[in-house]
């Protein structure tokens, strides 16, 4: 039988999602969702709070799987894979926690080599030359004998990325990288995600709310609400395209396409008064 992992084709698209469908506690998330990440570009996903878009960042890594539709990474249909299939996929995908995920009892180094000494029988001379390089790449070997408690934010942010590329992998998710950087430590991330895209060719996915800080990496934005993309487009282009949808979210509008209140009955009724229902 021929393994689906080692014979995946090479396209210009790394993720397809077709018709993706979940409902969460009866409420839907995606609906018929469809989306093509370019291979070898950094492309953000944007949408206001609740949309689901660190959901879709589980359905791409195969945490949680759809009530229909389909996701392809890299020519693999990523729910028809074994679970040993699956961890190989893995081993592929970068993944960036918004809370940076450092284990706080391990150094810097050792929360690099975790997964180094998890998923392989190297040799500890070829785990430490690894670790230094991507902590180099990082601007942080000299950081390597450091704790967490002694890292400021922008740095346990990077010191996450280096453990996120400690496998020289073809996609990385970034969930909500730029959480409370200050204007230093957001450049500072800024820079090394385009740089890692260019100079490894990797396909960086990002979830994000800050508009300025996308427009300078981003090559494409996909905006979703409502379970589908609503809008999509460069980030030159995609803030003025006159659509409520972007108006409302670039502009930061409080009430539109997505309402101030949530669905509720009549507010009359609500409090008791006679004769609101008629």
């Amino acid at each position: 039988m021929i393994d689906p992992v080692d014979t995946a084709p090479a396209d210009s698209t790394l993720v397809r999602i077709r018709g993706l469908t979940t409902v969460l506690s009866g409420k839907t998330i995606f609906d018929a969702l469809e989306m093509d990440i370019p291979r070898g570009k950094v492309t953000a996903i944007m949408g206001p709070s609740g949309t689901g878009k660190t959901t879709l960042l589980k359905h791409i890594t195969g945490q949680m799987r759809a009530d229909a539709g389909s996701i392809e990474v890299d020519g693999r249909r990523v729910a028809d894979l074994s679970r040993q299939q699956l961890y190989k996929l893995r081993e592929g995908i970068g993944y960036l926690f918004q809370n940076s995920a450092l284990l706080t009892d391990f150094s810097v180094f050792e929360n690099v080599a975790f997964p180094l000494r998890q998923h392989t029988k190297l040799p500890e001379v070829l785990i430490r030359n690894l670790v230094l390089l991507k902590l180099q790449a990082v601007g942080l070997r000299g950081a390597a004998g450091l704790m967490p408690s002694e890292l400021s934010g922008g740095m346990a942010r990077r010191v996450a990325l280096a453990r996120a590329i400690v496998f020289d992998p073809m996609l990385i998710l970034y969930d909500e990288p730029f959480v409370g950087l200050d204007p230093v430590a957001l450049n500072q991330v800024l820079k090394l995600i385009r740089t890692l895209n260019q100079t490894l060719g990797i396909t960086s996915v990002l979830v994000a709310h800050e508009l300025e800080a996308i427009k300078q990496v981003a090559d494409h934005i996909f905006l979703i609400a409502n379970g589908k993309v609503v809008a999509q487009g460069d980030p030159k282009t995609i803030a003025n395209d006159g659509s409520p949808w972007t108006r409302q979210f670039f502009g930061g509008e409080a009430d539109g396409p997505v309402p101030f209140q949530y669905p509720a009955g009549d507010y009359a009724q609500a409090l008791g008064f006679a004769g609101a229902a008629k």
